[in-house]
């Protein structure tokens, strides 16, 4: 993949850095709308019903 060659922002006229940004605002906002949504995925995570899916930084007994 070639990298462009961008010019600095602090050579850029203050008009031209807005309609950049707008242009990269403008190209997200519609890659986020026209993008197809991820299928749900039936892989489990590999653990059973009852045990947990988060760290506990103590021991449980230790609650009582």
């Amino acid at each position: 993949m070639n990298n462009p060659e961008l010019p600095s922002p602090a050579e850029m006229q203050p008009a031209a850095r807005a309609a950049e940004i707008t242009a990269i605002l403008a190209a997200a906002i519609i890659r986020s709308t026209t993008a197809d949504r991820p299928a749900e995925s039936r892989v489990g995570l590999g653990f059973l019903p009852d045990q947990r899916v988060h760290a506990t930084p103590y021991p449980l007994e230790q609650l009582s």
